[in-house]
């Protein structure tokens, strides 16, 4: 009796350890959103920092490829100190919102929108959902849906 009842607590606990829930993956920066009806995933990244955008306080960018030509590329700008559920339009300013496609054309003008639903801070995380339409100088224009944006934020401090 007593070997039985050993063999069903080590079954139990063992049972226990192979069904308890695995943590969650790490979330992976990316964005991904539709140009004029057609999917666009891109993987590689900047992460939103404090640069030089166009004078905005927190920029990053998400690339197609993995290399530095300035095609299917998507670059934004945030102005301030972001908040979750902050939303940014086109024209706010010093905030920029840029896509460029893959023969190289710019989409910086328009009325896009960026609402963001997460900004952790430095060393965190930001989200957010965009759509609208954006127009080049040529007046070519494009529209963007069912966009989706998230990324790690980073900004330098210096030693002390």
């Amino acid at each position: 009796m007593k070997k039985i009842l050993i063999f069903v607590l080590i079954a139990f606990v063992g049972f226990t350890f192979a069904c308890r829930k695995k943590s969650d993956p790490s979330p992976v920066p990316y964005a991904t959103f539709k140009v004029n009806g057609v999917q666009k995933t891109y993987y590689y990244y900047s992460k939103f920092c404090k640069d030089f955008c166009a004078s905005s306080t927190f920029c990053g960018s998400f690339n197609l490829h993995d290399n530095i030509l300035p095609a299917e590329l998507l670059k934004v700008g945030l102005p301030g100190n972001p908040v979750a559920g902050q939303v940014f339009k086109s024209g706010d300013y010093r905030f920029v919102f840029t896509y460029v496609d893959i023969n190289q054309v710019w989409y910086t003008y328009g009325s896009l929108q960026l609402t963001l639903n997460r900004w952790e801070g430095q060393g965190g995380w930001g989200s957010g959902f965009f759509s609208g339409v954006l127009k080049s100088s040529a007046t070519d224009s494009i529209v963007i849906t069912e966009g989706y944006l998230q990324d790690l934020i980073w900004t330098y401090t210096p030693e002390k």
